[in-house]
C-alpha cells in the first residue's frame, strides 16, 4: 500500500494569502494538486495536512469537490506536518508532494512510487538551466557543474519506517533542520534515488507564480 502525504500547513508569508485556497482555473490550487494523486494508478489513500485554523474550509471544499482524502492539523515546521501525516498513514511507502505543486504530472507520482520499493529513497528532480554558484554571503566560492546538480522538486517517496526514523531524529534535534524529506533521509545515510522530474512542475511561492501556472495549467489539463 502506497499513502500519499500533501503538504497544505505552511504559512504562505511571501504570498500575502493562503495561496493553496487560491483560484486555479476555477478550483482550489491544493484540489488541483489533489486531483493529479487521484489520476495516479499507485496511490492507495491521500492525507493531506493543514492549518488548524483552516480545517472547516478544506473539510468544506473536500465534501464539495467528493474528494476522499484525510486532514491532519501539521505543525511550525513542513518536516512535522510532513510526519504527522504519515503517522496516520496505512501505507509501507510514503510519497510526500507540496499542496503547491499543483502541476505535477499523474506519470510522475506513479514513477516515485513505483521506484521507491527498490530504492527505499526517491527524489524527483531537474537539471538546472543556468549556473548554479556557490558562495557565503554576496562572494561567489565555486561554480557547480549543471551535469553534477539537480533542482529539487517533489514527490518524493520513502520507505514508511526510514522517513518516520528521519523525522524523529529531526525532531529530537533542534538544531537540525533539513531543507527537505531527502536531506533529512541522507543524514541516516541512506542513499537517495533521483528520478527525472518535470519542468512544469512549479512550486508557486509568490503570485507570479500564480499566473504562470494559470497559463501552463490552460496549456497541460489534457495530458498532466
Amino acid at each position: 500500500m502506497i499513502s500519499a502525504i500533501i503538504t497544505c500547513a505552511g504559512n504562505h508569508s511571501r504570498f500575502g494569502r493562503n495561496k493553496l485556497l487560491s483560484d486555479l482555473a476555477g478550483k482550489p490550487v491544493f484540489i488541483r494538486t489533489l486531483e493529479q494523486f487521484q489520476k495516479a494508478k499507485k496511490i492507495d489513500e491521500i492525507i493531506v495536512s493543514i492549518r488548524q485554523e483552516d480545517f472547516a474550509v478544506y473539510k468544506k471544499i473536500l465534501n464539495q469537490e467528493k474528494i476522499k482524502a484525510k486532514l491532519v492539523i501539521g505543525g511550525e515546521e513542513r518536516y512535522v506536518s510532513s510526519y504527522n501525516g504519515v503517522k496516520v498513514s496505512q501505507g509501507d511507502y510514503v510519497v510526500i508532494h507540496d499542496g503547491a505543486r499543483p502541476l505535477v504530472p499523474s506519470w510522475l507520482i506513479d514513477k516515485v512510487a513505483e521506484k521507491v520499493a527498490k530504492h527505499q529513497a526517491i527524489i524527483s528532480a531537474v537539471r538546472p538551466f543556468t549556473c548554479i554558484k556557490k558562495g557565503k554571503g554576496f562572494l561567489v566560492e565555486e561554480c557547480l557543474a549543471r551535469s553534477e546538480t539537480w533542482v529539487a522538486q517533489t514527490p518524493q517517496a520513502f520507505v514508511k519506517k526510514i522517513i518516520t526514523k528521519a523525522y524523529q531524529k529531526a525532531i529530537k534535534d533542534k538544531e537540525f533542520n533539513g531543507m527537505d524529506d531527502c536531506e533529512l533521509v541522507s543524514s541516516l545515510g541512506f542513499k537517495v534515488k533521483v528520478v527525472n522530474g518535470d519542468i512544469n512542475n512549479i512550486k508557486i511561492t509568490v503570485p507570479t507564480d500564480l499566473i504562470i501556472v494559470e497559463k501552463l495549467y490552460q496549456q497541460l489539463k489534457g495530458v498532466l
